[in-house]
């Protein structure tokens, strides 16, 4: 029988090899030739002589341990123990576990294999600190935000980053951040002006740490429901071959609109802080229909901003920010009335058009209205046409695919958490229904109120948990595995991104 041979390459990479040292050697010498000093040279902090003791002592415990393990391994294997059973045994003596027994027969093969056993990495990451962690950079950050409060998007945020703030800091050549780190940066100066709140109720608020200038920001969340005379509970027991008599349809309606925060619940003044020239509350409740408060609207939801919600965020938290929120209805989608649109545009002159902004066009500033000086007295003043020169397509598409037209918004964009508080105000209806009319009006406001204020901050820390899943990429039926799985922790851990196809199998 031929004498099998083992090859010399490593099983496990043991980070030690000549063409590893050798390739890294190179790398750094390329870097540091290419932009001087390299940005983690620049960033890392040096440690101190307390923590390079402890893990150069926790290193060497680590390595004496895999020697005393991998002798008693060989001496067991010596006795004629199974490898399996030898491992377990070595793992009960040093009060490890499974896992320990694993690796002692992995390190036991390695040294009977190439006479080493691979090297702990446990100390060996880099050490450094982010750019955002200089107080210099965070005030010149900070600067940059207030004075552009209003335009601030990722890639002028990261041009500032790039042309200001490396430079600042001896930084120079050409290097730059990405735009997914310059996303992931704002993310975190914004999130870190908000209060949290921690405990088994979420009864202890935490705020930030706060530089001068800066101001606390309270998310303010805004959505719509509506509570129907009929609607009651639809599951229960009861006698067998027996129904309930309910009454057809849903019959009148309530609508309700509210804003939410986790710092108060419902945004309303408190006993102490009302005042006469202000609403109690943001809440607005209308019973919509033809003949009774008409429907609700963009403009209703506008002046309800205008004159409940800012007015009561300022008197209950006078000189913070509030980051109001707001889902993707169809109703919140209403551009500005003189928003460059094109099914707004007539083809031809003359009927009913809308007066638009003024756009730029190759550069140059475009009117969409005649001027009041123009040659022809029946145009001044007038929108202009929409003619195009190609009659195989339509007008309004080759004007909704300009840029200027692409990029217009909403005027209310999308994100929400208040879903959960509009379903435990309705299981409250639910089970106070009397199928009547008058009995929906006074039950509304009650099942509203019910909702005491740690559920709320409940609510708003499950839904930034699932914010961050989606954000760390997974999908739904991930994040509800996770955040299942750790429905205990303020924070869903780090390590659990990283092997969650396994996880869920």
């Amino acid at each position: 029988m031929e004498t099998l041979k083992f090859s010399k390459r490593p099983l496990v990479n043991l980070g030690n090899s000549r063409t590893t040292k050798y390739r890294r050697k190179i790398k750094a010498l390329e870097n540091q030739k290419k932009n001087g000093q390299t940005l983690i040279q620049l960033l890392s902090k040096e440690k101190s002589q307390e923590t390079s003791d402890s893990e150069e002592t926790q290193n060497n415990d680590e390595e004496i341990n895999k020697e005393n393990a991998n002798k008693s391994m060989k001496y067991l294997l010596s006795k004629g123990h199974a490898k399996l059973k030898a491992s377990q045994t070595v793992a009960e003596l040093l009060n490890r576990g499974v896992w320990f027994a694993r690796c002692v027969r992995s390190w036991a093969k390695a040294f009977k294999n190439y006479d080493d056993v691979p090297k702990s990495n446990r100390g060996q990451h880099f050490k450094g600190s982010s750019i955002l962690n200089d107080e210099d950079v965070q005030l010149k950050i900070s600067l940059y935000l207030q004075q552009h409060k209003f335009d601030v998007t990722v890639n002028s945020f990261r041009d500032f980053i790039c042309e200001e703030i490396l430079p600042s800091i001896g930084i120079e050549n050409k290097t730059t951040i990405s735009k997914s780190t310059a996303n992931r940066w704002l993310k975190k100066i914004y999130q870190k002006l908000m209060p949290k709140f921690i405990g088994e109720e979420c009864e202890t608020q935490i705020n930030p740490e706060l530089m001068d200038g800066e101001r606390l920001h309270i998310l303010v969340t805004h959505d719509e429901t509506t509570f129907q005379s009929n609607d009651g509970q639809k599951s229960g027991w009861r006698p067998k071959n027996e129904q309930p008599l309910r009454k057809k349809g849903q019959d009148q309606s309530i609508h309700v609109s509210d804003f939410l925060t986790d710092t108060i619940g419902r945004l309303k003044l408190n006993e102490d802080d009302i005042d006469d020239t202000i609403p109690h509350e943001a809440r607005v409740i209308i019973n919509p229909g033809k003949n009774f408060d008409g429907w609700w609207n963009i403009d209703q939801l506008i002046d309800q901003i205008k004159t409940r919600a800012i007015p009561i965020f300022e008197k209950i938290h006078p000189g913070m920010i509030a980051v109001f929120a707001f889902d993707n209805s169809s109703s919140h989608a209403k551009l500005a009335d003189d928003t460059l649109n094109a099914a707004n545009m007539n083809l031809n002159p003359g009927g009913k058009q809308p007066i638009m902004r003024d756009t730029i066009f190759n550069g140059q500033i475009q009117s969409m209205v005649f001027p009041n000086d123009y040659p022809d007295k029946n145009l001044r003043g007038k929108p202009k046409e929409a003619s195009v020169e190609n009659p195989r397509c339509c007008a309004r598409h080759v004007l909704a695919t300009q840029e200027d037209f692409l990029n217009q918004k909403p005027i209310l964009q999308e994100l929400n958490y208040i879903e959960m508080y509009w379903g435990a105000a309705k299981r409250y209806a639910r089970q106070h229904c009397d199928y009547t009319w008058k009995g929906l009006q006074e039950t509304a406001p009650r099942a509203l109120d019910s909702v005491p204020l740690n559920h709320i901050r409940k609510y708003a820390r499950k839904s930034a948990n699932f914010m961050e899943c989606y954000r760390k990429g997974l999908t739904g039926v991930q994040a509800d595995y996770v955040l299942k799985k750790y429905k205990s922790h303020r924070a869903v851990p780090d390590f659990i991104f990283e092997n969650i196809e396994e996880l869920i199998k």
